[in-house]
């Protein structure tokens, strides 16, 4: 009788256990609890307080320039109680960092994740977008991480370039995932590498390689030259966020078939401690994991943005620089045609 009882306690304990981590983790209860991160929200204000033209007026990066000090927590927005879950939007930065020295921005890529369709939309900005920054002026999109950085630290850099991005784009975003260097080569290496598809021969400077045509397996190492290499590509920072596009595409597509699901909770601990910085529990993790498992290469569009090149003074360097001055028409166009879907 004492036996049977424990098998009953411990067939109990079982269950409960499944329905927990059933009610925590699977996607319609986990991202439908009531409430999404709102990390930034388009400031109007910010944008139309600087003129179109900064070449008078250049602002000047001292101890008395002002930095927007909010932390990327606190806010949240209400979600339809009739969806399923919510979309939601998640930036992703690579900064240039090796250590920890203030570093700029070298990928911003936001992510708009459709849970009901199962696919996701990755808009690249080109880190030379010319852009409104708070309280500087118009200027280069990826000197919005070290500014932050230069007034508040990392938190700073982190909140002004989530500002930034949801103003350009007139979203809200909601998650982010930041990582340097390092932290990079080590992801990629934890996965095993990665099988990507080189369009173009490909030389790269960094590490002194040259990377076929066609189908190649890549390390980390090699995946960061990629991902860095523009001067011998034949469409330059157009060809290199195409090919970061692609390599996120193939990092996700990994880590989310199905045979590794089983494992997911090990890789993405491994994962997570080359992050750099992100405001996604282990849970919002295993949970987008789940949500996405089996997601294919073809379930992601990728965006760029439009515009053109020109020469303009800079706020901060107080100079001339070259510029991607973004078609502003068809960056709205993107956000309703991508962000403005559930």
């Amino acid at each position: 009788m004492k036996r049977r009882a424990i098998y009953y306690f411990v067939a109990s304990l079982g269950l409960a256990s499944s329905c927990w981590i059933y009610l925590s983790f699977e996607p319609n209860h986990h991202f439908q609890g009531s409430e999404l991160p709102v990390l930034s929200t388009p400031n109007y204000q910010a944008i139309s307080s600087y003129p179109i033209n900064q070449s008078n007026q250049p602002a000047q990066l001292n101890d008395d320039t002002k930095i927007v000090q909010s932390e990327p927590t606190a806010a949240t927005i209400k979600v339809d109680k009739a969806e399923k879950y919510s979309s939601f939007n998640v930036l992703i930065l690579g900064t240039d960092a090796i250590g920890n020295e203030d570093s700029r921005s070298d990928v911003i890529i936001v992510a708009h994740v459709m849970p009901n369709e199962k696919k996701v939309a990755i808009v690249s900005i080109p880190r030379d977008s010319r852009v409104a920054v708070d309280n500087v002026g118009y200027t280069k999109i990826n000197h919005a991480h070290i500014v932050g950085e230069l007034h508040g630290g990392n938190k700073e850099g982190t909140q002004l370039v989530l500002q930034t991005v949801s103003s350009f784009l007139n979203i809200p975003i909601n998650y982010y995932v930041k990582t340097n260097f390092r932290g990079f080569i080590n992801m990629i290496d934890e996965i095993g590498g990665i099988d990507i598809e080189v369009m173009e021969d490909i030389y790269l400077g960094e590490s002194s390689l040259l990377l076929h045509q066609g189908m190649q397996h890549i390390d980390g190492a090699t995946t960061l030259s990629l991902v860095r290499e523009r001067h011998s590509l034949q469409n330059g920072d157009f060809g290199r966020q195409f090919n970061q596009s692609q390599v996120l595409k193939e990092i996700a597509v990994k880590l989310l078939q199905p045979k590794q699901l089983p494992k997911l909770p090990k890789l993405l601990s491994l994962v997570k401690k080359d992050i750099s910085d992100t405001n996604f529990s282990d849970g919002d993790l295993l949970s987008l994991a789940w949500l996405l498992n089996g997601v294919k290469a073809s379930d992601f569009s990728y965006i760029q943005i439009p515009g053109h090149s020109s020469l303009e003074m800079d706020p901060l360097v107080k100079n001339n620089v070259w510029y991607w001055i973004p078609d502003m028409d068809e960056v709205k166009k993107i956000t309703q045609d991508y962000f403005q879907r559930e």
